[in-house]
């Protein structure tokens, strides 16, 4: 029984060959890059049916089909030289996390949400220290403009931007809130 060609293409250089893979990423707009994806997406798709194909072939060799697995093998190797290919060419990244996520079995999406959840934990206790920071700062520049009124007081050199002054109805008659650097003062209107 013959395996088919003695040797078959290589997907990737072999170590101390002395062939360097050639990637050619230039300026591609987004429409190239939605092509490259939709090759890519059909491309993947093509070498998991190759692969599922082969799987079944292995298992079930009869007569008149010693060629098949090797066939299989060929076609599932080209689907590899196909996706290096694509691969210099596409401008996007997978974070690395993402892959080792997926080889886990693991729902990468999964990932993405834990990111984007420490991410705006992380920004609101930003936020919670500049806005605390910034109520300080105007405590004491009240206070020492109270207590100190003869020492001039340097500007600042960036103000924060004040919200605007806002209206609100209740049930007990009308009141107003206004707010001043980010601190809302409530007046009762009768």
């Amino acid at each position: 029984m013959s395996l088919g060609p003695p040797q078959l293409p290589s997907p990737a250089p072999t170590p101390g060959s002395g062939i360097l893979p050639q990637h050619t990423t230039t300026d591609v707009g987004p429409s190239d890059q939605a092509a490259l994806r939709a090759e890519l997406e059909s491309q993947l798709l093509k070498l998991s049916q190759d692969l599922y194909e082969l799987e079944i072939c292995a298992g079930d060799v009869g007569q008149g089909m010693e060629d098949a697995v090797p066939n299989y093998l060929m076609k599932v190797n080209q689907g590899f030289i196909n996706l290096e290919r694509i691969a210099g060419q596409l401008g996007e990244s997978v974070p690395h996390q993402v892959v080792d996520h997926i080889d886990r079995y693991k729902n990468p999406h999964q990932f993405t949400k834990n990111t984007l959840t420490r991410a705006v934990g992380e920004n609101q206790y930003a936020l919670g220290r500049v806005l605390g920071l910034e109520s300080f700062r105007r405590q004491l520049y009240d206070s020492l403009k109270e207590e100190l009124p003869e020492v001039p007081l340097p500007d600042r050199k960036h103000q924060p931007i004040s919200p605007p002054k806002t209206d609100e109805d209740t049930n007990n008659g009308e009141v107003r809130a206004e707010q001043v650097n980010g601190d809302a003062d409530v007046k009762r209107e009768a």
